[in-house]
């Protein structure tokens, strides 16, 4: 989805800065960067165009020196996610993604939006990749695509995979007792939800795909932004993409050294911490970033039986990319991130029922006088184990017929008490479930344990302005 942002263009003329230009005196500490643009503005005499909304809360590390203005105005942007763009009107608008120009900047009259009455209004430049047309503008590509930034993404609470389908239309997410997933996009995704199921729906980082990964498991941390293309991208992304394509882009190494720490703290003992260091280690030709997160709380549910709290967290992850540029023609980046989980959650929800009760009598025949091998019998057959009924009645919250379960009849032979002289153990203990819908009863608490690595390289060799060789390699391990 596109939002549309209010802008504010003051009426002298545009002013030409070319790369390399004569330099001016910057004196601009680090801090809000607001602020900073503004101090930008009086020290070099160039105004720009630029949103509240797009720099409100974001922070700088400043600039000192005898600097061209072009090259002051990409450090003080350096870490943000922001950077110049040629505009329509001969200027140069400050906006998310990359700037179509790189040798040369056309600045215009600078003034910050105010809550008056706007003089003209424009759409925010959002730079998607999954298109693979080298960071086109979202609004130029002729597919239907969502963008999400991570501080769009932090600012919605969209922690994990799941919580996409909050803020992208038409996306639904499955989960249920097997380790697999189902995503599906405008209701068209695969209903069998196995590890052996290939999706359709491919889920990439960093355009490159990968069938096992961790998208139910893992929480978003230090990306460029989220991607969803809808529609089938199969010439692209390959044969599991025919309900589209979900891209994560993590954040890349800049030619600035920067550093973040959060942490949140709250209640079910929760507790998550992220950190990330971007290290230039020679200028912008070779760079390290490093990036980290923890999650551990306790769950929202209970489990009845047992009196302890379940489906919580105690997850962490590690990210670590390196960006080598030898010329100004290639650029490469390898990346390794390690996922790991281990704690007590849910793999599905609390499930609703209405009995199936199993029949003792077809007509006036008798079932089950004598009591075979159940597997043998007629009535585990004679039942779905639950009926179809009303979410919010009283029989909503009955049992499955533990009878209609035939795997279960073995234990029967190890000394456990069966339901009834004809019919083999009933693996419910009543007949009846808590109406609170974050109750269970289960003898043991969940257990679930994940771990995934992955690896990969991608280069790009510009040929010429029209050309460019793009190299992308994966290894995944689960």
């Amino acid at each position: 989805m596109l939002s549309c942002r209010k802008f504010l263009l003051a009426g002298a003329a545009p002013l030409v800065l070319v790369a390399g230009a004569h330099g001016a005196e910057f004196n601009i500490p680090g801090g809000d960067l607001p602020a900073a643009l503004n101090a930008y503005s009086a020290q070099s005499g160039v105004h720009l165009l630029v949103s509240t909304d797009t720099i409100r809360g974001l922070r700088t590390n400043g600039v000192k020196g005898e600097l061209p203005p072009s090259k002051a105005l990409s450090r003080l942007l350096s870490g943000t996610g922001l950077t110049p763009s040629p505009d329509e009107g001969g200027g140069v608008a400050i906006v998310r993604g990359q700037s179509s120009r790189s040798e040369a900047f056309y600045i215009a009259p600078f003034q910050l939006a105010q809550a008056t009455a706007p003089s003209r209004t424009a759409v925010e430049t959002v730079t998607v990749t999954s298109s693979k047309l080298g960071g086109a503008d979202v609004q130029s590509i002729p597919i239907s695509i969502t963008a999400l930034s991570q501080e769009q993404l932090t600012a919605t609470q969209t922690a994990g995979g799941p919580d996409l389908v909050k803020q992208v239309p038409n996306l639904t997410f499955t989960k249920t007792n097997f380790s697999g997933y189902s995503i599906q996009i405008r209701g068209i995704g695969t209903q069998a939800i196995s590890v052996t199921t290939d999706p359709a729906v491919a889920v990439a980082l960093n355009d490159i795909p990968f069938i096992r990964n961790h998208f139910f498991e893992q929480e978003f941390y230090d990306l460029s932004q989220a991607e969803v293309l809808r529609g089938p991208q199969g010439t692209l992304y390959g044969r599991n993409a025919t309900a589209g394509v979900i891209n994560i882009i993590s954040a890349k190494p800049t030619d600035q050294f920067e550093a973040l720490a959060s942490a949140d703290i709250g209640n079910y003992k929760n507790r998550r911490f992220e950190g990330m260091i971007n290290l230039p280690l020679v200028d912008d030709r070779l760079g390290l970033r490093l990036a980290g997160e923890w999650t551990k709380r306790d769950g929202y549910s209970t489990n009845d039986l047992t009196g302890n709290p379940i489906d919580g967290r105690n997850l962490w992850s590690t990210r670590a990319t390196l960006a080598w540029k030898p010329s100004e023609a290639v650029q490469a980046y390898l990346v390794w991130e390690h996922f790991s989980e281990h704690d007590d959650r849910m793999r599905t929800a609390k499930q609703l029922c209405k009995t199936d009760v199993t029949p003792t009598k077809i007509g006036d025949t008798v079932i089950g006088t004598a009591r075979p091998p159940l597997a043998y019998a007629a009535q585990p057959y004679l039942s779905q184990g639950c009926l179809p009924t009303s979410l919010y009645s009283p029989e909503a919250f009955q049992v499955p017929n533990g009878i209609s379960l035939p795997y279960y009849e073995p234990l029967a032979f190890e000394g456990v008490p069966v339901f009834s002289k004809y019919f083999a153990f009933d693996p419910y203990a009543s007949s009846t479930q808590s109406t609170n819908l974050r109750v269970i009863e289960a003898q043991i608490d969940p257990i679930y344990k994940a771990k995934n690595d992955t690896l990969e390289l991608n280069v790009d060799y510009k040929l010429n302005n029209s050309l460019t060789f793009t190299s992308q390699t994966g290894y995944n391990t689960d």
